[in-house]
């Protein structure tokens, strides 16, 4: 099932949700910082409209949480005023290598229908900027996506109506 971009949030409607898994997942930069990243759902909602394949359309609020370990060596005087921009157009730096620590995680959301969210928070860039954040650590712009896969149980999918339309015979 995917998430349409475009939907009526007029037919959506909150819906509770139990949080299996939640992890932390790891990266190591190639600047030697370790980088923590965690995928949070705080919402989820689901349409009273299906999809074509006769799934119901969900959709979610999130927040991505990032926190970085640095030795003491590579920090720095914290920035004044202290860097809040994520546009990289308003620093200097330049982007840093990264590697995933650990195995793939998922985190996994089970709906109160019985439907099971699986999210996947991926790195996709890292800059490290000339600033530095209130505890001295560099200052990183990171970008990121969420990957979702949707487990829908059997009782909830509608079979997929078919219009057939009677017009000109097109075999003459």
């Amino acid at each position: 099932m995917m998430i349409q971009q475009q939907f009526d949030w007029k037919k959506m409607e909150a819906i509770g949700f139990t949080v299996r898994e939640e992890p932390w997942i790891r990266y190591k930069l190639e600047d030697g910082t370790v980088l923590l990243a965690r995928f949070v759902m705080t919402k989820a909602y689901r349409s009273e409209d299906y999809d074509p394949s006769g799934q119901p359309i969900y959709a979610w609020s999130s927040q991505t949480i990032l926190t970085t370990l640095v030795d003491k060596e590579k920090k720095g005087t914290p920035s004044q005023p202290p860097p809040t921009s994520s546009n990289p157009s308003d620093y200097s730096g330049g982007p840093v290598d990264f590697d995933r620590v650990g195995p793939e995680q998922w985190n996994i959301y089970e709906l109160e229908d019985g439907t099971l969210l699986r999210m996947k928070l991926e790195i996709t860039n890292i800059m490290k900027t000339d600033k530095f954040a209130a505890d001295g650590d560099p200052f990183y712009i990171i970008s990121s996506q969420v990957i979702p896969r949707v487990k829908v149980p059997p009782k909830l999918i509608r079979k997929p109506t078919v219009k057939v339309s009677r017009g000109a015979d097109i075999y003459k």
